[in-house]
């Protein structure tokens, strides 16, 4: 398993929005809980508010995912 700094994590998700491109995602919830969301499609990026929604391809579900809260991307651990 490899690594992956902050930085270079918000850049993949930006280049996944703008290739239409699926990501494995894994984040905690603000209660602690661990969401994981895999083969998820990135619509966009709201950077005032430090997050990035997702969309589930199969049935539309939209979440948005705080950007600190995301530990693990594409089986990369994200590190600050």
């Amino acid at each position: 398993m490899g690594s992956i700094y902050f930085t270079d994590m918000l850049r993949l998700l930006d280049k996944a929005a703008i290739y239409k491109q699926t990501v494995n995602v894994e984040a905690w919830t603000s209660d602690g809980n661990i969401n994981k969301y895999e083969g998820w499609l990135v619509y966009g990026r709201y950077w005032q508010g430090c997050t990035h929604k997702l969309v589930n391809p199969v049935n539309g579900q939209i979440r948005a995912v705080c950007d600190i809260f995301i530990f693990k991307i594409n089986n990369l651990q994200v590190y600050l």
